[in-house]
């Protein structure tokens, strides 16, 4: 018979629940990814990713309570600091970029990303292709 892997649920204390909470807050604060923080709480106090899904959620809402902002207001806050940083000559264009990047998510203007899987191609077959092949598949995607 087959056994069953899964591992039994942690429960965490009260204390423990609000360490979490603040160490999510500490490390979201760093500018850690969500990926790093979900692999590093997880680890360390033997939870599943989903469970520190929840402590990240709250987290954020206690970060957003605090602001005591209205999400309208941040938006418009957050356009008009990107908008500084574009505008200021001293800046790194990679950060000009960064923020004309974030500015257009803010605004809903990011284009969104595609990405077609070709069940035809292997890589077999595109060994087999010759260089006239290859240059005619290449400029149809290009396309």
């Amino acid at each position: 018979m087959s056994e069953n892997k899964r591992k039994t649920r942690t429960y965490l204390s009260k204390e423990d629940r609000e360490r979490v909470v603040q160490l999510v807050k500490k490390m979201l604060g760093m500018g850690k990814y969500s990926s790093d923080i979900k692999r590093a709480v997880a680890e360390e106090f033997q939870l599943s990713r989903r469970s520190v899904d929840r402590y990240l959620k709250r987290a954020r809402e206690e970060m957003v309570y605090r602001m005591q902002v209205e999400p309208d207001v941040h938006r418009a806050e957050s356009y008009y600091f990107y908008r500084s940083v574009i505008n200021n000559p001293n800046t790194h264009p990679r950060e000009q970029l960064r923020a004309r990047e974030r500015m257009d998510k803010l605004l809903g203007l990011e284009i969104p990303v595609v990405v077609q899987a070709d069940s035809d191609l292997s890589p077999a077959k595109l060994k087999a292709m010759s260089d006239e092949e290859f240059d005619a598949l290449y400029e149809k995607r290009m396309k």
